[in-house]
């Protein structure tokens, strides 16, 4: 099974990976249309299983646009809080980009799983600690041993977050990661159909942040 990661960004900020059974590719591109074309072509006569895209896949109507995935993350991983950002305070191609690519891969390839993810956010969870843009070697060193995933060799950070995503998108359909798109209710919109947003279990349920 072939899974993809995405990192939206722009020019030269377009992190992309295709996670096979034995092999690990990536690249960084410039556009929506440059990184479906890619995985496209990484994907060749077998359609990928699953993609993990680091952007907002789901959105809520309510105050500020937050989200029960948001508020799980802020009081499960307090000391990572200020990656977890209301989502009406985001802009550019990570939230255009990227929700702009999973409607393109999925009108591609109907099957396809999509996944939201927080590639940071998710290896603090891993390590305990996240990764500076001047971490980015070490960080991939542990995160590659952690893993035991195939060699490979990356260029920059949107690669390294395009990497999780892959592996995420991996393990949350293989080891039956939680969803926090679960349980649905009414504030919830899916611009580009059903979505999940597959989390590693924590110890203790978080509770409200905003109680």
């Amino acid at each position: 099974m072939i899974f993809l990661g995405f990192d939206p960004g722009g020019a030269k900020g377009f992190g992309c990976c295709a996670l096979g059974p034995s092999s690990i590719s990536v690249t960084t591109k410039s556009s929506v249309a440059e990184a479906l074309q890619w995985a496209i072509t990484q994907s060749g006569d077998e359609p990928p299983f699953a993609a993990g895209i680091d952007t907002l896949l789901h959105w809520s109507d309510g105050p500020s646009g937050w989200r029960h995935a948001d508020n799980f993350l802020k009081i499960a991983y307090p000391d990572a809080i200020s990656s977890v950002m209301s989502p009406n305070s985001l802009f550019g191609a990570m939230a255009v980009g990227g929700v702009g690519l999973a409607i393109r891969l999925r009108r591609r390839w109907p099957d396809i799983v999509l996944t939201e993810t927080h590639p940071k956010v998710l290896f603090h969870a891993l390590r305990g600690a996240r990764y500076t843009k001047t971490d980015i070697p070490l960080a991939f060193e542990w995160f590659m041993t952690r893993t035991k995933l195939s060699a490979c060799e990356i260029r920059n950070e949107h690669e390294l977050d395009a990497l999780i995503s892959a592996w995420a998108a991996r393990e949350g359909i293989l080891n039956n990661w939680r969803d926090l798109c679960e349980p649905s209710s009414p504030d919830m919109i899916f611009p580009a159909g059903p979505v999940c947003y597959f989390w590693p279990e924590v110890r203790e349920e978080p509770g409200d942040p905003n109680e």
